[in-house]
């Protein structure tokens, strides 16, 4: 599918920014060209369905025809396709926005050139007179609150917040708190955490319950409602928050159990770059641990150090540390529904056998 997706994504830059040509004769004005560059930038969704309905119809064909390992696939990278998609559908609302405002400022200027044919004014001292400056109302929130907790899904506010993850807007200053955001580029609210490990979590993985998880709801799941005790999944956006980072290696944290209490059966890793969180072989090994928590050891029959990968093929865990994931897969995030051999995962045997509930973080920067 991967083939088929940067021609596509072409197209639909192709179609936001392309304006036709007007008569030479009408010689028309910066001004005059932006609106019809605007509205043709809402039709861009459309253009980009008709593209993809055709290639995805086709995908899943081949597909159905590949077997179940095939189909599992497809869907996995037409989950990946879709949050890509939404990426590049909010690109062009903020583009389309850029105009408006654009619009707005030459609009202005054209008026302030018009030349006013009034009498001169006699007793008018200009150094009296002072430039009047409208206070314009920022388009995003530089100091927000976070969103009132346990209305998800949430939908976007009226103005997101400036930051663009939960680390920016922590470096930014200020005193933010704990709760759910809606960033600036980001196409999901997401939970941050402040308070722990020097804050600028964003929580990517909530597993409370078993029931559901698959290689496909890993990726997305009732992600307009982060939750720190409900089934929640955004790991299809995990690389995305990791490349607002500009470091050489980013940080994720796992905590076990996290229904005793926090920072529990788990710890804090430092990844290489280049590592990526939906990564679907156990090659992911040169990854440091800088914080543990709990006493536990690197073992086959509990955490391996490795970043946890996604497994689409045989066995029960989807989601995991272990170099399997049929044989002794302690270390596992998230077990597939099908799997009743265990409550949560299995973790860490004998000292914490089931992981109990998993809440799985981002930090795009080591520090």
């Amino acid at each position: 599918m991967r083939k088929w997706l940067a021609p596509v994504l072409s197209a639909l830059l192709l179609i936001a920014v392309h304006v036709p040509p007007s008569a030479a004769d009408q010689q028309p004005t910066a001004a005059d060209q932006l609106p019809s560059a605007a509205d043709q930038l809402p039709s861009a969704a459309d253009q980009l369905a008709a593209l993809l309905g055709p290639v995805v119809e086709a995908a899943v064909s081949r597909a159905m025809q590949g077997g179940a390992d095939a189909g599992q696939r497809a869907l996995v990278e037409l989950g990946r396709l879709e949050g890509r998609l939404d990426a590049a559908v909010h690109g062009l609302a903020e583009l389309q926005l850029q105009f408006g405002r654009l619009e707005g400022r030459l609009e202005a200027a054209a008026d302030q050139n018009v030349t006013c044919q009034c009498p001169p004014q006699q007793h008018v001292k200009t150094e009296e007179l002072q430039p009047v400056t409208e206070e314009q109302e920022p388009s995003c929130e530089t100091s927000p609150a976070p969103l009132l907790p346990g209305l998800g899904p949430y939908w976007v506010p009226e103005r997101r917040t400036c930051a663009r993850s939960c680390l920016q807007l922590r470096d930014q200053g200020g005193s933010p708190r704990d709760g759910v955001y809606w960033f600036t580029g980001m196409p999901v609210p997401v939970l941050c955490d402040f308070s722990h490990d020097g804050g600028g979590w964003t929580l990517l993985l909530t597993v409370a319950a078993r029931d559901g998880w698959s290689p496909l709801s890993v990726l997305r799941r009732s992600e307009r409602s982060p939750s720190l005790t409900s089934n929640y999944a955004i790991l299809a956006r995990a690389d995305a928050i990791r490349d607002l980072g500009t470091g050489t290696r980013f940080a994720y944290r796992i905590e076990a159990q996290a229904e005793t209490g926090r920072r529990r059966w788990g710890g804090i890793w430092l990844a290489p770059r280049g590592y990526s969180f939906v990564h679907e072989a156990p090659t992911q090994t040169s990854v440091s641990r800088a914080a543990k928590f709990d006493s536990w050891e690197y073992k086959d029959t509990g955490i391996e150090q490795r970043m946890p990968w996604l497994n689409l093929g045989a066995g029960s865990a989807v989601l995991t540390t272990s170099a399997s994931a049929t044989t002794q897969w302690y270390g596992t995030l998230v077990t597939h529904e099908t799997n009743t051999g265990y409550t949560f995962s299995p973790w860490i045997y004998e000292q914490a056998v089931q992981s109990g509930r998993v809440l799985y973080w981002i930090r795009e920067e080591m520090l």
